[in-house]
């Protein structure tokens, strides 16, 4: 080559590489641009989020300075403020979806799935019909009737304030103040959507009127120095050794006395006007565009567009195999007479597996409640590899809202360790209880269940309002594939019962999809949806109504516990047969585990992201 040619040549190579350099250059700046739109973005979501979800922002340690002035106030119920609620957060929603997914970050990515997704998919609902409330005190979670017996503000707000607003000094105390100040401004706000609700033909069905009122009369039955909010207020001053606690129990006892009371008292007078015309069916199919609301509500609560008739067919369908592995348990202990559910009940009342329904008796189940916990931590290191630092506390459920709560339910810890996770079981009647059910439950809404989740959730480093959101289906679906593990891990050997008791809990959720369903889509009255609950389960009376009426006001919720886990099996499975011996439990666990409170399709996505990279790597 001559000199001539190599000069052209160079040259064209230097040519060649400023191109790639500037195309290199061209694309980082391109990227990063599409990073920094989607971090202002997820800044404009948090803001409105927090705005109108403060109680979420307190329960999660948001700090004061990420969005001013939260810490003093509970959310606007009003119609007004829900109006307000749902504009903001589809505009902040609009924003983030015209931003390009492709060049941002993986993580990124992942971030913009979870908070589009569960956004669009709890915004949904509000689409569709112009009553209800769009957010609760657990974040996103759509409520057709803005004031029931088991949720809304007159069981969130006290529960809210004792087991959450922390009182340590004497700042805590006047914010505490501050906001047992708001509660008459958001307790009349309730009221006022809940008129507005009734007045669009949107009225709860008569058992739910009175049951929501009978919460409301039993908390304003004490007097004022014996109300809940009062005893727990004085409690933490005196825990916290406050200066001057009294002058603030002073204050609290005013508030409560000339404010809280009276505003309950305005709820429970309307429910007393309307309970005699409330009707009696149970399902949306009868509110205004309730066919399309229950719809909208399936993919808010199982992140994906199933029909209701695929939903019904696939709990009757997992209730046959279920109930056929009880049967075989039953009969090998000498049951052998009547159908499942009906041996179940007489195992129900057997004294071998009952706790005294009293002091004692309660002291006692909680004492074994603990210790199952305490067991199950010692064999976690065997099926995951990350176990998180946050730890969980068994407590139980404060009295006054006993009657309409769950057998238990789980709070997520504070991000920044100054709360544990709390796991609440409900003591109203020990014989509710039989020692054979216990140890699910505990394994359910516990370790490896929900706490595993909600803790590794909060030692993520994502933004806070990627903290604050939870997909229905996937962490529930976690925790009833938490059950199954435990027995895979070996907590039920040499306790057929346990195991019994694990079954019945699996068919209680395969249950949940037939009657859920059936009052919402195919017309089931209460009391058919109560007898089918009883007949095919075992379950006592007085429990299946408690939880018939749960799903009456919480359409399609009971939805994702087995479509989440018949979600999470199906992918281990997959990823069993594509990596056959070198499939490590432990690694598919942690995988699902570290996304576990993501949308379905997202850990599905993930899930096989990392199957693909396993078998290229074999």
């Amino acid at each position: 080559m001559n000199f001539k040619s190599t000069v052209i040549v160079v040259a064209f190579a230097l040519l060649s590489a400023c191109g790639q350099k500037e195309e290199i250059t061209t694309t980082a700046a391109v990227a990063q641009s599409g990073n920094d739109a989607f971090d202002a973005a997820v800044g404009e979501m948090t803001t409105a989020y927090f705005s109108h979800a403060p109680q979420v922002a307190t329960q999660l340690g948001v700090p004061e300075n990420l969005v001013p002035g939260i810490a003093k106030r509970l959310m606007d119920r009003s119609i007004d403020g829900n109006a307000s609620r749902v504009r903001d957060l589809e505009a902040a929603l609009a924003q983030l979806k015209t931003l390009d997914v492709v060049s941002l970050t993986s993580d990124r990515r992942r971030n913009h799935a979870v908070i589009t997704t569960l956004f669009d998919g709890a915004l949904g609902p509000s689409r569709q019909v112009d009553y209800g409330t769009t957010t609760g005190a657990w974040g996103l979670w759509f409520l057709p009737y803005a004031i029931v017996q088991n949720s809304g503000p007159t069981v969130d707000i006290p529960n809210f304030l004792n087991s959450h607003q922390s009182v340590a000094s004497a700042a805590d105390a006047e914010i505490y103040l501050e906001r047992l100040a708001s509660v008459k401004e958001t307790l009349d706000g309730a009221l006022e959507s809940y008129r507005h609700g009734v007045q669009r033909g949107a009225i709860p069905p008569d058992f739910i009127v009175e049951k929501s009122l009978s919460v409301v009369e039993s908390f304003i039955a004490p007097a004022p120095d014996k109300n809940a909010l009062y005893l727990t207020f004085t409690a933490k001053l005196q825990a916290a050794g406050v200066e001057n606690a009294e002058d603030y129990a002073v204050r609290a006892l005013r508030i409560i006395d000339a404010d809280v009371i009276p505003a309950y008292q305005r709820i429970a007078d309307y429910m007393g006007e309307i309970r005699s015309s409330a009707p009696h069916d149970a399902g949306v199919w009868r509110l205004p565009n309730g066919a399309a609301l229950y719809a909208a509500m399936i993919r808010h609560m199982t992140d994906s567009d199933l029909s209701a008739d695929e939903i019904h067919q696939t709990g009757l369908d997992e209730v046959a195999r279920i109930v056929a592995g009880m049967d075989q348990i039953l009969r090998s202990e000498g049951y052998t007479e009547g159908t499942v559910g009906q041996r179940i009940q007489r195992l129900n009342v057997e004294s071998r597996f009952l706790y005294s329904n009293d002091a004692q008796g309660k002291e006692k189940l909680l004492s074994d409640v603990r210790a199952y916990v305490e067991e199950m931590y010692a064999v976690l290191p065997n099926w995951f590899h990350q176990v998180p630092k946050h730890k969980v506390e068994v407590l139980m459920i404060p009295e006054f809202s006993q009657d309409s709560a769950p057998m238990g339910y789980y709070n997520n810890p504070a991000p920044d360790g100054s709360r544990p996770g709390y796991y609440f079981i409900n003591l109203r009647d020990t014989t509710l209880h039989p020692s054979w059910t216990l140890k699910t439950l505990s394994y359910h809404e516990a370790v490896p269940g929900h706490h595993l989740d909600g803790a590794t959730a909060m030692e993520r480093e994502v933004p806070w309002i990627v903290k604050a959101l939870r997909s229905n289906t996937s962490g529930e679906g976690w925790g009833l594939y938490a059950e199954q593990l435990a027995a895979e891990m070996g907590m039920y050997d040499d306790d057929p019962f346990g195991d019994l008791g694990r079954l019945q809990a699996e068919l209680h959720r395969a249950v949940r999809l037939v009657v859920d369903t059936g009052m919402h889509a195919k017309k089931w009255s209460r009391e058919k949806a109560i007898e089918y609950m009883v007949n095919t389960e075992g379950l006592d009376e007085a429990t299946a109504i408690s939880e018939i009426e749960r799903y009456a006001v919480w359409p399609g919720q009971a939805l994702g516990y087995k479509l989440g886990q018949l979600k999470i099996l199906a992918l281990r499975a997959e990823a069993r047969q594509a990596l056959g011996d070198e499939f490590d439990i432990r690694d598919f666990n942690q995988q699902v585990l570290n996304v576990a409170s993501a949308p379905l399709p997202f850990i599905e996505t993930t899930v096989r992201e990392w199957i693909a990279t396993a078998e290229f790597t074999r």
